[in-house]
């Protein structure tokens, strides 16, 4: 009668175990990652006050309704780190002296950037960027009571300007 020699070693220096033992084992260490990444990791994409920011839609399209009732349209221009608004109403009314120009980037909100424009002449706006790599902007103007506002795109591939048009629901949401 013959014995093979696996059935003389002991169970802990064969490999069929440890390889079996290694299926629930690893199920165990990955799944601990996942709970540990679940438990300490942040979504930064979720906002907080998701109502409130909800509400605030319906004032941002009241002001994008207001600035198309007025005929507003206006034309950025980017060189360097200065940016000039061409701004116009074409249903009359007075521009005001300071805007402030939101700058937003689509995924890095660090990125996010903040400037008043003044102006140097009628309709004519001119503010100072600061230094970015940023390719792409979410571009919102709104005058300073928030009573208006007209938002665009710029990309930096597609020229130095950007064309701005009343706010619509579209923008409101993103």
């Amino acid at each position: 009668m013959a014995t093979t020699i696996s059935s003389k070693l002991p169970w802990y220096k064969q490999g069929w175990p440890w390889i079996l033992i290694s299926i629930p084992f690893t199920s165990v260490c990955v799944g601990s990652y996942f709970a540990y990444i679940a438990t300490h990791g942040t979504d930064p994409m979720v906002q907080e006050q998701y109502y409130a920011a909800g509400q605030s839609i319906n004032k941002v399209i009241a002001a994008g309704q207001h600035a198309a009732a007025r005929g507003m349209e206006g034309s950025l221009d980017f060189s360097a780190n200065t940016v000039s608004l061409h701004l116009s109403a074409k249903n009359g009314g007075a521009l005001p002296p300071v805007l402030t120009l939101q700058l937003s980037h689509p995924t890095i909100a660090t990125l996010d950037q903040m400037v008043t424009l003044v102006s140097t002449a009628p309709g004519v706006y001119s503010g100072t960027l600061k230094p970015t790599d940023s390719q792409r902007w979410d571009i919102t103007l709104a005058a300073p009571d928030n009573d208006w506002s007209l938002s665009g795109r710029w990309a930096h591939d597609e020229g130095s300007s950007a064309d701005l048009t009343p706010t619509d629901v579209r923008e409101a949401q993103n």
